[in-house]
């Protein structure tokens, strides 16, 4: 996800943007992925990004030189094209999502990039994937579910309105 040119690093501990995910089928059950590389976002886990560039220097995670980090945008629709392209075979799907960033925190032109981050909140079409993604324990909103009292298929239109709170997880980042 394109978050633009580094702008300054933020002494804040936490940072709340928008992002997309793939949604990806693993023998340990449905998870989210990255929309760009490999990696998958493990449940009640804190995400750590690393920089994969190897012709640069070493350096901290995000650098200000470097695009390296976990990316999330300001405005839920420069996240929004992340929700098409090539999946890999085992992709069933993507969703948008809020994400909780943490550690160190680089403010960029449209967003932020990160060292940590875990999902704030779902906005899932499909029920089915709804629920298997409660195992995040962050709410997932989806119109699709059947029951509007289900904590994690909470029955409000998708893309609804943004909320504030913190995640069901309350993982510290």
């Amino acid at each position: 996800m394109e978050t633009g040119a580094a702008v300054r690093k933020l002494r804040s501990p936490r940072v709340l943007g928008w992002r997309a995910w793939t949604v990806t089928e693993t023998p340990a059950g449905v998870r989210l992925g990255s929309v760009i590389y490999d990696g998958i976002w493990s449940p009640g886990e804190v995400a750590r990004a690393r920089c994969l560039q190897q012709e640069r220097p070493a350096h901290g995670v995000p650098g200000l030189e470097c695009a390296c980090g976990f990316h999330a945008v300001r405005d839920p629709v420069d996240a929004i094209s992340y929700l098409r392209g090539r999946d890999e075979p085992r992709t069933i799907g993507r969703v948008l999502g809020e994400v909780v960033l943490g550690g160190a925190v680089v403010e960029a032109e449209s967003g932020w990039r990160a060292e940590a981050a875990y999902p704030e909140r779902l906005y899932v079409a499909d029920a089915e994937i709804a629920t298997a993604l409660a195992v995040y324990g962050v709410p997932v909103l989806s119109g699709q579910c059947a029951s509007p009292s289900s904590r994690t298929c909470t029955a409000m239109p998708w893309l609804s309105a943004r909320s504030s709170g913190t995640s069901g997880a309350k993982m510290s980042i």
